[in-house]
């Protein structure tokens, strides 16, 4: 392997936060459709507020609205895919 190629792979790119991005609790997805050749997804958070009648009630709270495009879905699915399996305790008939 040359130098270039070993130093393209370990090149590390930062990660910048710059807008102090803060991070939600997701409970919902309000929406999924797609915007052009984007796919659009509107994620929400359970909450209590109080209505116009000055009352306690149920309220969705948006959390993110995101845009991405079918090559990103492709590999959010798999990672997630792979996530579950990770925490999710095999179908009975399936253990060793």
């Amino acid at each position: 392997m040359t130098d270039d190629a070993e130093n393209a792979q370990s090149m590390v790119i930062p990660l910048r936060d710059p807008d102090n991005v803060p991070v939600r609790i997701i409970n919902q997805t309000l929406n999924l459709g797609f915007v052009g050749s984007l796919f659009e997804v509107t994620l929400a958070t359970s909450g209590a507020g109080v209505g116009p009648d000055n009352q306690l009630q149920a309220q969705n709270i948006i959390a993110a609205r995101l845009r991405f495009d079918i090559d990103f879905a492709r590999a959010f699915h798999a990672q997630l895919g792979q996530a579950i399996e990770a925490v999710t305790s095999p179908p009975k008939d399936k253990v060793n």
